[in-house]
């Protein structure tokens, strides 16, 4: 009776930890929102295959929408655009993802 009792609970164990494995996400994500001190209003979004900055409008911020991903170990160059600005990654390895609000701003660094 005790082999059974065993079997039971590895038989149990085993049925839960599929059920967290297919439970699971398929891709990973993160964001982020921020407001300037002049009242500018940014929000970023990174996957493992797309990365992108938007800028909204109001505040009196001149600044624009920047982002830059790194793949395979090396920061790829800085993007920018007036109202976002995006980066997409077919090959799906994007390993991190920053963003910021003007040449010399705050950076929020992403893990998607």
């Amino acid at each position: 009776m005790g082999n059974r009792l065993k079997f039971g609970a590895v038989a149990l164990a085993a049925a839960f930890g599929a059920v967290i494995a297919v439970g699971s996400p398929a891709a990973a994500s993160d964001d982020e929102f921020w407001t300037r001190s002049c009242g500018s209003k940014y929000y970023a979004f990174s996957d493992e295959y797309t990365s992108w900055t938007k800028k909204y409008s109001g505040g009196d911020c001149s600044g624009h929408a920047w982002v830059r991903i790194k793949v395979n170990g090396k920061w790829q160059g800085w993007k920018h655009a007036s109202g976002k600005m995006t980066i997409e990654n077919s090959a799906g390895n994007t390993e991190l993802s920053e963003h910021k609000g003007c040449a010399d701003c705050k950076v929020y660094l992403l893990i998607p």
